[in-house]
């Protein structure tokens, strides 16, 4: 047993310790961040020590990819918690909203990874279901978030109407992405270091069945789910006020 565990923790220490490096720098960059940001660093982290106890004591290092996967979802939520603001200049926003817009699907993804549930051993059923929860609790909560902070930017600088068709626009590209990333298996940064191939397959991926369909379905659940978080976060800013 001993040597079945000594390398499940050397497989899974290194991701864990990497990520929990990233979360002390958004507490760092983040001069006062709030009550809500703490708990989401405290869940993200909560959810890296389960697999770490899977791999340790269970032998089993088969997600360890949702740590990752969970990194690249707090990457929109650093960019517009950081730096958009709502007297952020236009012509700041723009370079800023397409940087996030392209992290963004990120985001929501981490709820597909549910379908690598049924890979699991029998035994473990109960406890995975718990990690797969997590992680996709934490990765809606940052990408919704993250959008509400977007949405606020457009609804204060054009007319409501407009920033609503964003956020629907928005919804929308996100579900493209993350079918994008769940079924052609590409990535955020391939934008940027395989362009060509990228924009190929963009065009290619409209020929395949139910693609139309997965993105519809996913384009409301998003959307149903970002309107659901708004309204929770509007009341606690008025109960604040």
């Amino acid at each position: 047993m001993t040597n079945i565990i000594q390398p499940a923790f050397a497989f899974t220490q290194k991701p864990v310790f990497l990520f929990s490096i990233f979360c002390k720098k958004i507490y760092n960059t983040e001069m006062k961040p709030s009550k809500l940001t703490v708990y989401l660093v405290l869940l993200s982290l909560l959810g890296s020590f389960l697999i770490v106890v899977r791999g340790n004591v269970f032998a089993q290092t088969g997600i360890i990819y949702l740590i990752w996967n969970l990194f690249l979802a707090w990457i929109p939520y650093i960019i517009s918690s950081c730096w958009i603001k709502k007297e952020t200049p236009t012509r700041i926003f723009i370079p800023l909203f397409i940087l996030w817009l392209i992290f963004f699907p990120n985001a929501p993804y981490i709820v597909t990874d549910i379908i690598h549930i049924t890979m699991s051993a029998p035994g473990l059923l109960w406890y995975n279901s718990l990690i797969f929860f997590l992680f996709g609790w934490v990765g809606l909560m940052l990408g919704m978030i993250s959008l509400f902070h977007i949405h606020t930017w457009v609804q204060t600088h054009t007319a409501k109407w407009k920033s609503e068709i964003t956020v629907l626009g928005i919804c929308l590209l996100t579900s493209f992405g993350i079918y994008i990333g769940r079924v052609e298996r590409l990535n955020s940064w391939d934008l940027f270091f395989r362009p060509l191939e990228t924009f190929r397959t963009f065009h290619t991926t409209w020929t395949h069945n139910n693609t139309v369909m997965f993105i519809a379905v996913y384009t409301i659940f998003i959307y149903a789910i970002y309107k659901t978080i708004r309204i929770l976060l509007i009341n606690q800013n008025n109960s604040k006020a």
